[in-house]
């Protein structure tokens, strides 16, 4: 569609997350008129509640070759960093079957690729967004480490590490007096390190409301209502049927993360999306002094630094939307932590459990909707919904404007998966 005659018009962008925000943000400089819908306020979703890293060193999917060995420890270990409820498997095993299939190594290398050039591009389109650094806002410049306790662990890591030196990702190793150099805190700690440089770490809840903040400034409107259905007109939608009325839109662009799914079935379209549940924890005043980001590897755990916190955040649940949390597991973050830092105080932690939209391939959807010519698609981002927030927002704006992609859309297209033929019935009302 190209934006003749469309100047000004209205833009209704379901969810207001971090990609929703970078979305609207990029349609408001192409002269649009946006309003974000979200159930509630910026940062109360996974932008909110994260380890705080730009993700840009890590390229791999979820499923990579030899996760079938993995199954029967996500099952049995409701701590695992891995882990599906029993009660949850039934619903779980199409997504699960497709997860496996995608951790084929032709396959993970195809993925990786794809993964890769959004991540090449995160750093650049955020610059182009916003200032950044920006401590104000809660964004910092600095590397992060990825920090292994043992050789062993190590050595488990060197497919990860030949994907990305493949993919072109910048990497340093360090050994012991390299990681004692740069962390002094983790000396004596850990066995290795691979440092990844040109990376930007975050307060999530502060830097999303810094992103929202200065969508309102733009003129942008946002409503706390709960999207329920949709107005359509023969391909075109012509208004979203909220908790509180009905919305009209000239364009619609649905970035609602976990809760996309139920949105694009109401406009005849499906996507195997599911949810990660990832657990963490706000410490106020841990009493220890790390100089930067890192994740732990053995326990798969990150733990990151801002000014007045500190961040832990890890490991997935595949339980759906509606299990109640189990903070078994983000107790568990903070026992890996104390296995660097043992002095490490939780007084007054806070954890939290938020929903990771993903796809089992590891990949966004990133296009227009085969239903209907107005609606685009931006959801199932996985683990990386901070890191790709800007370039889906910029791609996003170039669709909706007929322009090339910065980044091939090819492998992100929502009609990428085979749903069985199966077709939802379209409210013409």
């Amino acid at each position: 569609m190209s934006k003749k005659g469309l100047s000004g018009a209205d833009v209704v962008v379901v969810g207001g997350g971090i990609i929703g925000l970078c979305s609207a943000l990029h349609l408001q400089r192409r002269g649009y008129k946006v309003t974000i819908i979200d159930r509630g306020p910026p940062g109360n979703g996974a932008s909110g509640h994260n380890a705080g890293l730009f993700s840009i060193g890590n390229c791999l999917p979820t499923a990579t070759p030899g996760v079938i060995r993995s199954v029967p420890k996500m099952l049995l270990d409701p701590l695992s960093p891995l882990a599906i409820r029993w009660r949850y498997l039934p619903r779980l095993t199409p997504w699960l079957t497709r997860f496996l299939a995608a951790s084929r190594p032709s396959r993970v290398e195809q993925l990786s690729v794809a993964i890769a050039g959004l991540q090449k591009q995160a750093v650049r389109a955020y610059a182009d967004l916003l200032p950044m650094p920006d401590p104000d806002v809660g964004l910092f410049e600095g590397a992060h480490l990825l920090a292994y306790g043992s050789d062993a662990a190590f050595r488990k890591a060197q497919c990860g590490l030949e994907v990305r030196r493949a993919r072109g990702i910048q990497v340093e190793v360090l050994d012991p007096s390299g990681i004692a150099d740069l962390y002094p805190s983790l000396s004596g700690s850990i066995s290795r390190g691979v440092l990844v440089p040109g990376s930007y770490y975050f307060d999530p809840p502060a830097f999303t409301a810094a992103v929202a903040a200065r969508f309102r400034e733009a003129g942008g409107r946002w409503l706390e209502y709960t999207v329920q259905d949709f107005q359509i007109k023969g391909d075109r939608v012509s208004a979203l049927k909220t908790d509180d009325g009905r919305v009209r839109a000239s364009l619609v662009v649905i970035a609602a993360g976990a809760w996309s799914r139920s949105l694009v079935r109401a406009l005849g379209f499906d996507t195997p999306l599911d949810t990660e549940r990832g657990y963490g924890v706000r410490i106020p005043d841990p009493g220890i002094a790390l100089e930067g980001p890192l994740i732990y590897m053995d326990r798969h755990v990150g733990i990151t630094p801002v000014p007045g916190w500190l961040l832990l955040a890890g490991t997935d649940e595949l339980a759906g939307l509606h299990a109640p949390p189990d903070y078994a597991r983000a107790e568990a973050l903070i026992r890996a932590a104390r296995e660097l830092f043992p002095g490490m105080s939780t007084d007054g932690a806070q954890m939290w459990m938020s929903f990771r939209p993903s796809h089992p391939d590891s990949l966004p959807v990133i296009g227009r909707s085969p239903r209907q010519e107005n609606v685009y698609l931006a959801y199932g981002h996985g683990h990386l919904g901070f890191t790709m927030g800007a370039i889906t927002g910029e791609m996003i704006g170039q669709l909706v404007d007929a322009e090339d992609t910065t980044v091939d859309i090819e492998p992100f297209r929502p009609t990428r998966f085979r749903m069985l033929g199966r077709r939802y019935p379209m409210n013409t009302s």
